[in-house]
């Protein structure tokens, strides 16, 4: 898809996320592109925009371009997915 701001083809954003150590950082994600001119963003609830205001939110992504909000459109909706990892007892050689 393309950035509405800057008009360049983006497949990710940029992201704030925390880190364990308490900062943040800046990590790149796929951008998928869905039914009803939306495009969705898979993050953690390390995403510093979790529990934010709208506003805010916006503030946390960015076209890796122009460095801005990558759509006009302002709204956001965010979605609770937990997702359960089991982990397999290791075979012994």
């Amino acid at each position: 898809m393309k950035c509405e701001k800057c008009g360049n083809e983006i497949g990710t954003v940029l992201v704030s996320v925390f880190n364990w150590d308490g900062s943040d950082s800046d990590v790149r994600l796929p951008l998928v592109e869905c039914e009803e001119a939306a495009a969705y963003i898979d993050v953690t609830q390390n995403w510093t925009g979790y529990e934010l205001t709208e506003d805010e939110m916006r503030e946390t992504i960015e076209c890796p371009h122009c460095k801005q909000f990558p759509f006009k459109n302002p709204e956001i909706q965010v979605y609770d997915i937990v997702r359960v990892v089991c982990f397999r007892q290791e075979a012994t050689p």
